[in-house]
């Protein structure tokens, strides 16, 4: 394996100069094998798994080289360099996360700075689904920061949340959220989703404008795709989550399964930057983890946040990440209406500006509050622009798909069963057309329906998957063929396959065989039998 397949990550430690040689040489055994090193031996090992301690640098804050962790105090002394096999991250962000700072989290002397992706292991993330571009998208606002608040304090009524949500609408505003504490159970939660989508609504209807409504999703994770359905029915664009509460392998898996925006709240995200930097809390793993729009707190809020880290938190999220997109910084929490040409100019134009209590208390009428704000910001950049007709409306549903005859449907064309560039590894088929006819066009759907058709003589391929199947019998008559028994499938038969059940449907008449199948709609890829 080449230097460039290598993760490099650095660390910033307090050690004397005598003693941070061996403490360097420490994390690196103890984040790949956990062993003395007198226990190391085999080349294998060695060469394939250890890590291996790359630089070893003094901090000199008189010269300026400050520490990129919060509390670190003058004992901060070094930042050590560690490299590791890009293999030992599986290409899975929990494991990615282990490698770099599992067990030496428990040092206290030891923070994860920075660390560095090569290509391929870059690659095995999608990181955010719209990024500033799809934002941009949906909002049709180009050039200049997009205005957003929060619908708060906790305790008002439902009624009362849809009229500030409406009123920052109608006055100029591009983005709404709930506050991160309005949590609720599943009825309250609909409620407030369903009135405050249609209070922005109708505002955007009155205006042109595109505001968006993103609504709070916290919720344990056995009913969390409950809430993001809710919130894709209601026709919502996107949603606030907190990824230190959630987790952010779980924000990864759900910025994976729902096509909508996420943006990251920073709740218990000072437990993590106690053992990692925040430019690569807020930036680099926020983004890694698919969130769209990284919330922060502004250097001039209350949780003393330094500029250059605000600073260094806006560049993380743009910099080059293998193919991630780019993500929206949010400076939060302190924002002040003449404060706003100064944040204009720090983070430029692709940024969130969240601004909360200075915005909610500017005004008798919170309509002219946000006006005052929309205005000052639009006057930093004078060529922006606000184009309805650029944005990016969700797709039209219900979906109603006319059948013709033999077994076609109007809007759905039919395409190969499988291609062999992608399925190389699946044993032979013979004579299968497939038409997707709901769940891989924009529906709000768990599931997919696809139409399958077998030509006489032909068969699919004989395979198992983790998810489930369900098969219904649409014409002819096929042979079901499972691990330990073989069914004859006519119109209206319908079979349940567990995960893993080795299966293949053949045809062995001189008539067409058709069947319907519903399987999950994030799914794995088919293993042979």
């Amino acid at each position: 394996m080449s230097d460039a397949d290598r993760i490099l990550a650095t660390y910033e430690v307090r050690s004397t100069p005598d003693e941070v040689a061996g403490l360097a040489r420490r994390i690196a055994y103890e984040q790949t094998v956990e062993l003395p090193p007198a226990l190391v031996t085999d080349p294998v090992v060695c060469e394939r798994v250890l890590g291996r301690v790359e630089t070893i640098s003094s901090l000199d804050p008189a010269a300026g080289d400050e520490p990129l962790s919060p509390g670190t105090t003058a004992a901060a002394s070094h930042r050590v360099t560690v490299s590791y096999s890009g293999e030992l991250a599986n290409g899975q962000l929990p494991q990615l996360l282990n490698l770099l700072y599992g067990n030496v989290s428990l040092y206290p002397d030891v923070r994860l700075a920075d660390f560095s992706l090569p290509p391929a292991v870059a690659a095995e993330f999608a990181g955010p689904r719209f990024g500033i571009e799809g934002l941009r998208r949906l909002t049709g606002v180009r050039g200049r920061p997009l205005l957003a608040t929060a619908l708060k304090p906790r305790g008002l009524e439902v009624a009362e949340y849809a009229r500030i949500a409406g009123e920052f609408a109608l006055g100029g505003g591009d983005l709404v959220k709930d506050d991160q504490n309005l949590v609720a159970d599943f009825a309250e939660f609909r409620e407030r989703v369903l009135r405050c989508r249609d209070a922005v609504e109708g505002a955007n209807a009155r205006t042109g404008r595109g505001c968006l409504y993103f609504p709070l999703v916290s919720a344990p994770l056995e009913s969390i795709d409950l809430h993001f359905d809710l919130v894709r029915a209601a026709g919502l664009r996107g949603v606030l989550l907190c990824p230190a509460v959630l987790g952010l392998d779980a924000v990864r898996a759900l910025a994976a399964r729902h096509r909508v925006v996420l943006m990251g709240h920073p709740s218990l995200t000072g437990g993590l930057a106690r053992g990692m930097s925040l430019p690569l809390v807020f930036g680099t793993l926020f983004r890694l983890a698919g969130v769209d729009v990284s919330v922060f707190p502004d250097a001039r809020g209350r949780f003393g946040f330094a500029a250059r880290t605000c600073g260094a938190i806006r560049e993380r999220l743009a910099a080059p990440l293998g193919e991630l997109a780019p993500a929206w910084p949010c400076p939060a929490g302190g924002l002040q209406l003449d404060g706003i040409e100064a944040a204009c100019a720090e983070y430029g134009a692709d940024t969130v500006l969240l601004v909360g209590g200075a915005l909610l208390g500017h005004a008798p009428r919170l309509e002219d509050g946000t006006r005052a704000f929309a205005e000052r910001i639009a006057g930093c950049f004078p060529a922006h622009r606000v184009d309805p007709a650029d944005r990016e409306e969700p797709p039209a549903e219900p979906v109603f798909l006319p059948f013709r005859p033999e077994f076609e449907w109007d809007g759905r064309e039919s395409s190969p069963y499988k291609t062999a560039a992608a399925d190389a590894d699946i044993p032979p088929f013979r004579g299968v057309r497939r038409v997707e006819l709901v769940g891989r066009f924009g529906e709000t759907t768990r599931t997919d329906l696809r139409y399958f058709e077998v030509e006489a003589g032909g068969h699919t391929s004989r395979e198992r998957h983790v998810h489930p199947h369900i098969i219904i019998g649409a014409r002819g008559e096929g042979r079901l063929v499972t691990g330990n028994r073989e069914v004859v499938v006519r119109p209206n038969d319908v079979a349940y396959l567990p995960p893993l059940e080795t299966h293949q449907l053949r045809n062995e008449t001189e008539e067409p065989f058709g069947f319907f199948c519903i399987v999950d709609h994030d799914r794995d890829r088919p293993l042979p039998a």
